[in-house]
């Protein structure tokens, strides 16, 4: 069930009047907790369908993790045992990764294992194993729980109906933001901001999502799927402006999921984190990934960069933790050698990064020519690790690295640069500066205002323009 899909509009239009109608009765009758807890229930019940559509087989995963994590938080926090706490503990890390791992990364490791014992006529089968939708988010989310009460961060909820809750509500389940507990717990315990207001904003920032996906991503997918699947029938030219329009795919692909995410649970009433902040604009790689999937980025550097030493151990220390944290953050996006390489390539360019600022902090002074450098490096050793995470395999990415690097000034393409084909560009750079100049997370106006009645009616009317007939899977949805 796809945000942008005719299903989902029914779906969210029946859950939206049910809960507003519940929102009203809570507001005209003395018995509002009981009817505020109906209408948890109800939409508990309301995103275990939605996840169910995908295949109901799973869903049995999503409530065994549940179960389990909030049996363990409880435990956890009333003993004083720390053995008992770490035991626990493990409990939670060993049912919910031991589940990842298993449906995720199974026939990855029984193919790295076939190709190592290649020489001894060895070979194990795979496995027929369905990759659950989500499971890299939820699996996630619900561990944070059990870490945060293990390190006396958070207190755990008694209500098993609220902790269910926080880890199936539908706008994040599928593909995040990764909620943390201490953020979207406290929301469930006072009466659910349910407003003509806040439905408005919700609305606008869905709308800005969806035109990130269908009017941008999807179209630029169109122009630069042909060249990623035969990257030797085109020149570099055509696979420099594939891979810039990748960059522009992904993040308008990912970042308008979080926003449709965000602006739905908001009409709800609820809360989310937001999840990316002008990306492209950071100078250097430590900058990017405080604004690139936020909500994953925090997440590896509070369970696992900072105590593995973070940056408190000396500049050595620092370097390894880095790549440590990248590299398994590679391998969580995917059961493929090209995101462990992914992920190995963001490590070296951070150790790379923080080296620089070890030894060149207070020697070269700040000035735009620098900054320019800065940004224009970083952006392109971005894009040059896109490639890794674009490609199916090796052996299409170093096909394309040796594009990339080859001048091939007699058969370039320039009927390749027409307007049609890179319209994404200015979209990007006048996005990233909006956001830049105006210093706001979310491109939204005043409810009720001429603005917010224009921009709703433009977006509505560039959707339905622009968007192509056949709607485009999420990137993240594979997970």
């Amino acid at each position: 069930m796809l945000f942008h899909s005719i299903t989902f509009f029914y779906f969210f239009t029946i859950v939206y009047t049910v809960s507003f109608l519940l929102n009203i009765l809570a507001r005209r009758f003395k018995t509002s907790f009981f009817i505020l807890r109906i209408n948890k229930i109800f939409l508990l019940g309301a995103s275990y369908y939605f996840y169910a559509h995908w295949d109901a087989r799973f869903l049995a995963l999503i409530i065994i993790s549940t179960l389990v994590d909030f049996w363990a938080g409880s435990r956890i926090y009333q003993t004083e045992d720390k053995k008992i706490k770490k035991t626990f503990l493990i409990l939670s890390l060993v049912v919910n990764l031991g589940i990842l791992g298993f449906f995720k990364y199974c026939n990855f490791f029984i193919e790295s294992a076939n190709l190592a014992l290649s020489n001894l006529n060895f070979t194990m089968a795979h496995l027929n194993v369905i990759l659950p939708v989500g499971i890299s988010f939820y699996t996630f989310q619900s561990i944070s729980y059990s870490l945060d009460i293990y390190f006396k961060k958070l207190k755990p909820t008694r209500d098993p109906i609220d902790f269910a809750f926080y880890v199936a509500f539908f706008p994040q389940l599928v593909a995040g933001p990764i909620v943390r507990a201490s953020h979207f717990l406290p929301q469930l315990l006072r009466p659910t901001k349910f407003s003509a207001e806040s439905f408005v904003i919700g609305l606008q920032i869905f709308l800005y999502g969806l035109f990130l996906k269908v009017v941008i991503a999807d179209n630029v997918a169109t122009i630069i799927d042909p060249i990623f699947g035969n990257p030797g029938s085109y020149d570099s030219l055509a696979i420099w402006v594939a891979i810039i329009g990748y960059s522009v795919q992904i993040f308008c692909d990912f970042c308008g999921y979080s926003e449709m995410a965000i602006g739905t649970a908001l009409s709800l009433g609820y809360v989310l984190p937001v999840n990316f902040r002008t990306p492209y604009l950071a100078t250097d790689l430590f900058d990017f990934w405080r604004r690139w999937h936020i909500s994953l980025t925090s997440w590896l550097r509070d369970y696992l960069y900072i105590p593995l030493g973070g940056n408190r151990k000396g500049l050595a220390r620092t370097c390894i933790n880095a790549s440590m944290t990248m590299l398994l953050g590679g391998l969580w996006h995917g059961a493929n050698w090209t995101f462990v390489l992914w992920g190995m390539f963001h490590g070296v360019g951070l150790m790379i990064n923080r080296i620089m600022i070890f030894f060149l902090r207070g020697r070269v002074a700040p000035n735009v020519f620098l900054t320019l450098c800065k940004w224009a490096s970083t952006y392109l050793f971005v894009c040059f690790g896109w490639v890794l995470f674009r490609s199916e395999n090796l052996d299409t990415a170093v096909q394309i690295y040796e594009k990339l690097l080859r001048v091939e000034p007699s058969i370039l393409n320039w009927t390749f640069l027409s307007l049609e084909n890179l319209f994404f560009i200015p979209c990007m750079i006048i996005i990233h500066l909006w956001f830049h100049v105006t210093k706001r997370d979310s491109l939204t106006f005043k409810p009720g205002t001429f603005a917010s009645h224009l921009y709703i009616a433009l977006m509505i009317l560039l959707i339905f323009i622009f968007a192509p007939i056949d709607h485009k899977g999420f990137i993240y949805f594979q997970f």
